[in-house]
């Protein structure tokens, strides 16, 4: 009985986590599969139909199954897809000649990165789906990471001595997980740019201008108390 894979498609065949044994040519695939489930689940949400997602990626259906068996795996793997290049990123900063500017860098990408999947995420969360084993790994190395980029900054004197790891993993949650109808992005940008004065040494920066209108002050009537 047919199974609805090509024999093309059984050759690129490989676990989700076996990807540097990939070919190629299947290491691509995989990709564009990723970016076709990001880009149609961010127009209409993670039940879109893997046969679009095939259609988008210009990839079989069965291409798809065989490197995400699951609704779940794909969940993961889009998940990775996000966190490894900032462990990447976390890395090549904390060896840049500029530590202290690198890891303020690196934050202001960091906010963006997670504003950026907040919704997905929390849409996979609501449907059920459980990402703390998928989570659990490699945000163990990005933390070891940006610990080092931190512990780089700090020797060079920017950052200050008695920050730890603890409270920058609290205050990017913090902002992270903020309501986007709360935290526009220019909001965003003033946060991050406050935190990031909290941590550097002399630092103040210049906010970024606010996008959000601000209400005018309410007037007053009545006599003017004496």
């Amino acid at each position: 009985m047919s199974t609805g894979i090509t024999e093309r498609e059984q050759g690129e065949a490989g676990s989700p986590g076996s990807d540097r044994h990939l070919r190629a040519d299947a290491q691509r695939n995989r990709a564009r599969i990723l970016e076709a489930a990001t880009t149609l689940m961010a127009v209409h949400g993670i039940d879109v139909p893997i046969d679009e997602i095939a259609q988008l990626a210009q990839v079989g259906v069965g291409t798809v199954y065989r490197n995400f068996p699951t609704k779940a795996a794909l969940f993961e793997g889009l998940l990775m897809a996000r966190l490894e290049p900032l462990v990447s990123a976390a890395r090549a900063a904390a060896d840049a000649d500029e530590p202290g500017e690198a890891f303020v860098d690196f934050v202001r990408n960091l906010s963006d990165e997670f504003a950026n999947f907040k919704a997905l995420a929390d849409a996979m969360v609501d449907s059920g789906v459980d990402l703390d084993a998928a989570k659990s790994q490699i945000s163990g190395e990005l933390i070891s990471a940006v610990s080092r980029l931190l512990e780089r900054a700090q020797e060079c004197g920017r950052i200050r001595p008695d920050v730890t790891i603890g409270d920058v993993s609290a205050m990017m949650a913090g902002i992270s997980h903020t309501d986007p109808i709360l935290m526009d992005p220019s909001q965003r940008k003033r946060c991050v740019a406050l935190v990031c004065d909290s941590l550097l040494i002399g630092a103040r920066s210049v906010l970024p201008r606010s996008e959000i209108l601000q209400s005018p002050a309410p007037v007053r009537t009545g006599s003017r108390p004496s």
